[in-house]
Protein backbone atom coordinates (compact mmCIF):
# COMPACT_ATOMS: atom_id res chain seq x y z
CA UNK A 1 0.00 0.00 0.00
CA UNK A 2 1.22 3.51 -0.75
CA UNK A 3 3.99 2.33 -3.08
CA UNK A 4 5.88 4.39 -5.65
CA UNK A 5 4.50 3.93 -9.13
CA UNK A 6 7.69 2.51 -10.58
CA UNK A 7 10.78 0.96 -8.98
CA UNK A 8 13.58 3.52 -8.81
CA UNK A 9 11.20 6.38 -9.53
CA UNK A 10 12.10 9.81 -8.14
CA UNK A 11 10.40 10.78 -4.89
CA UNK A 12 6.85 11.93 -5.41
CA UNK A 13 3.28 10.77 -4.90
CA UNK A 14 2.36 7.37 -3.53
CA UNK A 15 -0.28 5.25 -5.22
CA UNK A 16 -3.12 2.92 -4.25
CA UNK A 17 -5.33 0.47 -6.10
CA UNK A 18 -2.74 -1.30 -8.23
CA UNK A 19 -3.54 -4.80 -6.96
CA UNK A 20 -5.90 -4.52 -4.00
CA UNK A 21 -9.49 -3.49 -4.87
CA UNK A 22 -10.21 -2.76 -1.19
CA UNK A 23 -7.33 -0.35 -0.71
CA UNK A 24 -9.46 2.75 -1.22
CA UNK A 25 -11.78 1.72 1.62
CA UNK A 26 -8.80 0.96 3.87
CA UNK A 27 -7.35 4.42 3.27
CA UNK A 28 -10.72 6.09 3.80
CA UNK A 29 -11.12 4.34 7.14
CA UNK A 30 -7.69 5.55 8.21
CA UNK A 31 -8.57 9.12 7.23
CA UNK A 32 -11.64 9.23 9.49
CA UNK A 33 -9.52 10.00 12.55
CA UNK A 34 -8.15 13.25 11.07
CA UNK A 35 -8.70 16.28 13.30
CA UNK A 36 -9.75 19.72 12.12
CA UNK A 37 -6.15 20.90 12.57
CA UNK A 38 -4.90 18.06 10.37
CA UNK A 39 -7.51 18.87 7.74
CA UNK A 40 -6.21 22.43 7.78
CA UNK A 41 -2.63 21.27 7.25
CA UNK A 42 -3.60 19.12 4.27
CA UNK A 43 -5.68 21.99 2.88
CA UNK A 44 -2.77 24.41 3.11
CA UNK A 45 -0.54 21.91 1.28
CA UNK A 46 -3.00 21.79 -1.64
CA UNK A 47 -3.42 25.57 -1.66
CA UNK A 48 0.29 25.92 -2.39
CA UNK A 49 0.05 23.39 -5.24
CA UNK A 50 -3.01 24.85 -7.01
CA UNK A 51 -2.70 28.57 -6.20
CA UNK A 52 -5.51 30.63 -7.73
CA UNK A 53 -6.77 27.61 -9.70
CA UNK A 54 -8.70 26.22 -6.73
CA UNK A 55 -11.65 26.96 -4.44
CA UNK A 56 -12.93 25.07 -1.41
CA UNK A 57 -16.51 23.82 -1.31
CA UNK A 58 -18.56 21.46 0.85
CA UNK A 59 -18.12 21.11 4.59
CA UNK A 60 -14.62 22.59 4.68
CA UNK A 61 -15.77 25.80 2.99
CA UNK A 62 -18.53 26.12 5.58
CA UNK A 63 -15.98 25.48 8.32
CA UNK A 64 -13.87 28.35 7.01
CA UNK A 65 -16.99 30.56 7.10
CA UNK A 66 -17.59 29.66 10.75
CA UNK A 67 -19.82 26.57 10.81
CA UNK A 68 -19.37 24.39 13.90
CA UNK A 69 -20.28 21.14 12.15
CA UNK A 70 -17.45 18.62 12.02
CA UNK A 71 -16.31 17.43 8.62
CA UNK A 72 -14.19 14.36 7.95
CA UNK A 73 -12.73 15.30 4.57
CA UNK A 74 -11.99 18.14 2.17
CA UNK A 75 -13.74 19.13 -1.06
CA UNK A 76 -11.70 21.14 -3.55
CA UNK A 77 -12.66 22.49 -6.98
CA UNK A 78 -9.75 22.79 -9.40
CA UNK A 79 -9.72 24.71 -12.67
CA UNK A 80 -8.20 22.22 -15.14
CA UNK A 81 -9.02 20.60 -18.50
CA UNK A 82 -9.59 17.15 -16.98
CA UNK A 83 -9.04 14.85 -14.03
CA UNK A 84 -6.01 13.44 -15.86
CA UNK A 85 -4.41 16.89 -15.90
CA UNK A 86 -4.98 17.27 -12.16
CA UNK A 87 -3.52 13.79 -11.60
CA UNK A 88 -0.39 14.81 -13.53
CA UNK A 89 -0.07 18.00 -11.48
CA UNK A 90 -0.12 16.04 -8.22
CA UNK A 91 2.37 13.30 -9.15
CA UNK A 92 5.52 15.18 -7.99
CA UNK A 93 4.24 15.77 -4.44
CA UNK A 94 5.29 13.25 -1.80
CA UNK A 95 2.47 13.97 0.65
CA UNK A 96 -0.14 12.95 -1.94
CA UNK A 97 -1.55 9.45 -2.52
CA UNK A 98 -3.24 8.88 -5.91
CA UNK A 99 -5.15 6.12 -7.65
CA UNK A 100 -2.56 4.07 -9.56
CA UNK A 101 -4.26 3.63 -12.92
CA UNK A 102 -3.95 6.97 -14.73
CA UNK A 103 -5.64 5.67 -17.89
CA UNK A 104 -8.95 5.60 -16.02
CA UNK A 105 -8.86 9.39 -15.83
CA UNK A 106 -8.26 9.69 -19.56
CA UNK A 107 -11.73 8.23 -20.11
CA UNK A 108 -13.39 11.30 -18.58
CA UNK A 109 -15.11 11.94 -15.28
CA UNK A 110 -15.37 15.08 -13.22
CA UNK A 111 -14.17 14.05 -9.77
CA UNK A 112 -11.91 11.63 -7.91
CA UNK A 113 -10.50 10.95 -4.46
CA UNK A 114 -6.96 11.51 -3.27
CA UNK A 115 -5.29 11.40 0.13
CA UNK A 116 -2.95 14.01 1.56
CA UNK A 117 -0.71 13.63 4.59
CA UNK A 118 -1.06 16.14 7.41
CA UNK A 119 2.18 17.41 8.97
CA UNK A 120 2.40 14.34 11.22
CA UNK A 121 1.53 11.86 8.45
CA UNK A 122 -2.17 11.46 9.28
CA UNK A 123 -4.12 10.71 6.10
CA UNK A 124 -6.75 13.22 5.00
CA UNK A 125 -9.31 12.26 2.35
CA UNK A 126 -9.90 14.86 -0.38
CA UNK A 127 -12.63 14.91 -3.03
CA UNK A 128 -11.20 16.67 -6.10
CA UNK A 129 -13.72 18.16 -8.55
CA UNK A 130 -13.02 19.56 -12.00
CA UNK A 131 -14.42 23.08 -12.25
CA UNK A 132 -17.57 23.14 -14.36
CA UNK A 133 -18.81 19.64 -13.52
CA UNK A 134 -21.07 18.21 -10.79
CA UNK A 135 -22.80 21.48 -9.86
CA UNK A 136 -19.51 23.37 -9.68
CA UNK A 137 -18.68 26.65 -11.42
CA UNK A 138 -15.84 27.50 -13.76
CA UNK A 139 -13.49 29.31 -11.43
CA UNK A 140 -12.45 31.87 -14.02
CA UNK A 141 -16.02 33.21 -14.22
CA UNK A 142 -16.84 36.44 -12.41
CA UNK A 143 -18.26 36.26 -8.89
CA UNK A 144 -17.96 32.51 -8.29
CA UNK A 145 -15.11 32.63 -5.74
CA UNK A 146 -15.12 34.45 -2.40
CA UNK A 147 -11.79 35.27 -0.80
CA UNK A 148 -12.38 35.27 2.95
CA UNK A 149 -10.46 35.48 6.19
CA UNK A 150 -11.06 32.07 7.79
CA UNK A 151 -12.96 32.04 11.05
CA UNK A 152 -10.99 29.03 12.29
CA UNK A 153 -7.34 29.81 13.09
CA UNK A 154 -5.87 26.41 12.22
CA UNK A 155 -6.25 26.67 8.45
CA UNK A 156 -2.99 28.52 7.79
CA UNK A 157 -2.42 32.19 7.20
CA UNK A 158 -3.95 34.56 4.68
CA UNK A 159 -7.24 34.61 2.84
CA UNK A 160 -8.91 31.41 1.68
CA UNK A 161 -10.60 30.83 -1.65
CA UNK A 162 -14.08 29.36 -1.20
CA UNK A 163 -16.89 28.91 -3.67
CA UNK A 164 -19.25 31.88 -3.54
CA UNK A 165 -22.21 31.95 -1.17
CA UNK A 166 -24.63 31.59 -4.08
CA UNK A 167 -22.83 28.54 -5.41
CA UNK A 168 -22.65 27.02 -1.95
CA UNK A 169 -26.40 27.40 -1.51
CA UNK A 170 -26.97 26.01 -5.01
CA UNK A 171 -24.78 22.98 -4.28
CA UNK A 172 -26.51 22.27 -0.99
CA UNK A 173 -29.98 22.60 -2.54
CA UNK A 174 -29.03 20.13 -5.28
CA UNK A 175 -27.31 17.71 -2.90
CA UNK A 176 -30.19 17.77 -0.42
CA UNK A 177 -32.74 17.11 -3.16
CA UNK A 178 -30.82 14.12 -4.52
CA UNK A 179 -28.77 12.59 -1.71
CA UNK A 180 -31.23 13.41 1.09
CA UNK A 181 -28.37 13.56 3.60
CA UNK A 182 -29.19 15.30 6.85
CA UNK A 183 -25.87 17.16 6.76
CA UNK A 184 -26.68 18.87 3.44
CA UNK A 185 -29.88 20.45 4.72
CA UNK A 186 -28.32 21.19 8.12
CA UNK A 187 -25.56 23.08 6.31
CA UNK A 188 -28.15 24.91 4.22
CA UNK A 189 -30.06 25.91 7.35
CA UNK A 190 -26.83 27.30 8.81
CA UNK A 191 -26.22 29.35 5.66
CA UNK A 192 -29.77 30.72 5.83
CA UNK A 193 -29.28 31.68 9.48
CA UNK A 194 -25.98 33.44 8.78
CA UNK A 195 -26.62 35.06 5.39
CA UNK A 196 -30.40 35.52 5.16
CA UNK A 197 -30.29 39.03 3.69
CA UNK A 198 -27.72 38.13 1.04
CA UNK A 199 -29.57 34.97 0.02
CA UNK A 200 -32.91 36.76 -0.38
CA UNK A 201 -31.47 38.92 -3.16
CA UNK A 202 -31.10 36.07 -5.67
CA UNK A 203 -32.72 32.95 -4.21
CA UNK A 204 -35.85 33.15 -6.42
CA UNK A 205 -33.64 32.51 -9.43
CA UNK A 206 -32.62 29.11 -8.04
CA UNK A 207 -34.53 25.86 -8.64
CA UNK A 208 -37.96 26.21 -7.03
CA UNK A 209 -38.57 22.48 -6.60
CA UNK A 210 -35.30 22.15 -4.69
CA UNK A 211 -36.17 25.15 -2.52
CA UNK A 212 -39.55 23.63 -1.70
CA UNK A 213 -37.95 20.30 -0.76
CA UNK A 214 -35.68 22.06 1.68
CA UNK A 215 -38.59 24.00 3.17
CA UNK A 216 -40.57 20.76 3.57
CA UNK A 217 -37.61 19.28 5.44
CA UNK A 218 -37.61 22.28 7.78
CA UNK A 219 -41.36 21.83 8.36
CA UNK A 220 -40.76 18.21 9.32
CA UNK A 221 -37.80 18.84 11.62
CA UNK A 222 -38.09 22.31 13.16
CA UNK A 223 -40.35 23.24 16.09
CA UNK A 224 -39.51 26.96 16.17
CA UNK A 225 -42.26 28.69 14.17
CA UNK A 226 -40.21 31.86 13.87
CA UNK A 227 -37.31 29.99 12.30
CA UNK A 228 -39.69 28.20 9.94
CA UNK A 229 -41.11 31.52 8.78
CA UNK A 230 -37.61 32.96 8.37
CA UNK A 231 -36.53 29.96 6.30
CA UNK A 232 -39.57 30.34 4.05
CA UNK A 233 -38.61 33.95 3.40
CA UNK A 234 -34.94 33.06 2.88
CA UNK A 235 -36.00 30.55 0.23
CA UNK A 236 -38.26 33.08 -1.50
CA UNK A 237 -41.38 31.01 -0.83
CA UNK A 238 -43.93 33.64 0.12
CA UNK A 239 -46.86 31.23 0.29
CA UNK A 240 -49.54 30.66 2.85
CA UNK A 241 -50.91 33.07 5.43
CA UNK A 242 -49.63 33.21 8.97
CA UNK A 243 -52.46 32.18 11.33
CA UNK A 244 -51.96 32.86 15.06
CA UNK A 245 -53.31 30.04 17.22
CA UNK A 246 -54.39 30.72 20.79
CA UNK A 247 -53.05 28.49 23.53
CA UNK A 248 -56.53 27.31 24.50
CA UNK A 249 -56.85 25.51 21.15
CA UNK A 250 -53.96 23.28 22.17
CA UNK A 251 -51.86 24.03 19.07
CA UNK A 252 -48.73 26.12 18.50
CA UNK A 253 -48.56 29.00 16.02
CA UNK A 254 -48.77 27.64 12.51
CA UNK A 255 -48.82 29.13 9.07
CA UNK A 256 -51.39 27.75 6.66
CA UNK A 257 -48.92 25.81 4.55
CA UNK A 258 -47.43 24.09 7.58
CA UNK A 259 -50.90 23.05 8.74
CA UNK A 260 -51.77 21.70 5.30
CA UNK A 261 -48.44 19.91 5.09
CA UNK A 262 -49.07 18.23 8.45
CA UNK A 263 -52.63 17.29 7.45
CA UNK A 264 -51.29 15.61 4.32
CA UNK A 265 -48.88 13.62 6.48
CA UNK A 266 -51.79 12.50 8.65
CA UNK A 267 -53.82 11.37 5.64
CA UNK A 268 -50.84 9.44 4.31
CA UNK A 269 -50.32 7.85 7.70
CA UNK A 270 -54.00 6.93 7.99
CA UNK A 271 -53.74 4.75 4.90
CA UNK A 272 -51.04 2.69 6.62
CA UNK A 273 -52.25 2.79 10.23
CA UNK A 274 -55.61 2.39 12.01
CA UNK A 275 -57.68 5.59 12.08
CA UNK A 276 -57.23 5.86 15.83
CA UNK A 277 -53.48 6.16 15.32
CA UNK A 278 -53.82 9.11 12.97
CA UNK A 279 -56.34 10.78 15.31
CA UNK A 280 -53.99 10.29 18.25
CA UNK A 281 -51.22 12.03 16.34
CA UNK A 282 -53.51 14.99 15.63
CA UNK A 283 -54.46 15.29 19.31
CA UNK A 284 -50.82 15.06 20.40
CA UNK A 285 -49.84 17.75 17.90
Amino acid sequence: MGESREEGNTPGAKFFGKDNPFELQILQNKSLSASTAQLGQAAQYLEVIFGNKHAWCGGWALKLRGSKRNTEDLDIIVQAPSTADIWDTLVPYNRVTLFYHRHVFEEGGSHFKIFVNADDGQLVCVDVLVAGGLTTPKLDAEGVVDEIEPVIPIAGTGVKRVVSLRWQVRQKLAAGATRRKLSDYADLQWLCDQYANEIKVWIKEEDEAQRRKFYEWVLDNELDDGLIEATKESMGLYIGTYIPRKAQYGMPNLDLERALHFALQLLTSATKNPPSSACSRLLLY
